[in-house]
């Protein structure tokens, strides 16, 4: 009938080798996949910047045609609609001229400003030793960064 028992002229099967994880196989594995990240978005950006190339000739087209047929739009198409529309910029020229210009009128220009936060002039005011200015919050979060040797 069945023997139990065990034969012993056969091995025991070998349990492979753990594998040794070190921060050199780590970090080097890191930058290899980042390494990957940056080659895939290079591939994807080349092919972004060839189709807005395409969607510009298109524009261009689009509008040569608006302007040569003294229109605004293109309604009835079946497919979509091209039309012209205005778009504006904003920007900061002279800072000093638009703050003293603000202040002349505090009440009737204060909207002219964006209520934000610096955070460069907040973290610099943190490396000097002040807290962060009333009002404002404030956090800061260790991580790990990763460069190459």
């Amino acid at each position: 009938m069945g023997n139990n028992r065990r034969d012993a002229t056969k091995a025991e099967p070998e349990q492979p080798a753990k594998k040794v994880i070190t921060a050199d196989a780590v970090i080097a594995a890191y930058i290899k996949t980042r390494d990957a990240i940056e080659a895939e978005k290079k591939i994807y950006e080349e092919k972004v910047e060839n189709l807005k190339a395409v969607q510009a000739k298109r524009e261009q087209w689009l509008t040569s045609e608006l302007d040569k047929l003294k229109l605004t739009s293109f309604k009835k198409t079946g497919i979509g609609i091209a039309f012209f529309k205005t778009r504006t910029s904003a920007t900061m020229a002279d800072a000093t001229q638009f703050v003293n210009w603000i202040k002349e009128d505090w009440e009737g220009r204060n909207h002219f400003l964006e209520k934000r936060v610096s955070k460069t002039a907040v973290d610099e005011a943190i490396k000097d030793g002040q807290t962060p200015p009333p009002g404002t919050s404030y956090s800061s979060t260790r991580v790990v960064q990763i460069n190459r040797g």
